[in-house]
């Protein structure tokens, strides 16, 4: 299976459950939820008000954290 049809099964599958097992809230930002998908990321914001889930950045795990 290609990685962005992995990487898009996952951030679809956050529509149902923003708070899957696995997810793990960075500590540096509030509401903002790292999902591990191989060696790739998702960096995404729960808004909880507008029942939102904001993708923040999708990228290789060497990388991802820059400038965050």
């Amino acid at each position: 299976m290609s990685l962005q049809i992995r990487l898009g099964r996952r951030i679809n599958s956050l529509a149902e459950n923003p708070r899957p097992h696995g997810i793990k809230k960075l500590s540096s930002e509030e509401d903002i939820y790292r999902l591990r998908v191989g060696d790739y990321r998702i960096i995404y914001q729960i808004r909880e008000k507008s029942l939102l889930v904001l993708i923040v950045r999708i990228g290789h795990r060497s990388d991802i954290y820059r400038g965050l």
